[in-house]
């Protein structure tokens, strides 16, 4: 079953240091605006780590992701491997229309100020 993009509730992830949009769930792609990028996540043998994203992914398929801007793929394997620590969630929830209308790097930037 997938899952339409604009009624989804998503955890917030940050990956590679983008924050991401991310859902256990398979999105149907048509359901996602132009302009955005979505890309499936691999888990390692069902450990719950992610260890790559592709544009799809049919074994061990740990989630979804939507962002912003596109992830430079492997020209071989059509993939990025991830490491442990080149992720990590939020701790919140955002919708795509939320999502879409949110500059996460003023965030990021504005809760790193020292006063």
């Amino acid at each position: 079953m997938k899952v339409n993009a604009a009624e989804e509730s998503f955890e917030l992830m940050e990956l590679f240091g983008q924050t991401v949009l991310f859902t256990n769930m398979r999105v149907d792609r048509s359901t996602v605006p132009e302009g955005l990028y979505v890309y499936d996540v691999r888990d390692e043998d069902c450990t719950g780590e992610i260890c790559e994203i592709k544009p799809s992914v049919m074994v061990n398929h740990w989630g979804t992701i939507i962002c912003k801007e596109p992830f430079e793929m492997d020209e071989v394997w059509h993939s990025k491997f991830v490491d442990k620590g080149d992720y990590w969630y939020l701790g919140d929830t955002a919708k795509l229309d939320e999502f879409i209308n949110t500059d996460y790097s003023e965030e990021q930037s504005e809760g790193m100020e020292m006063t």
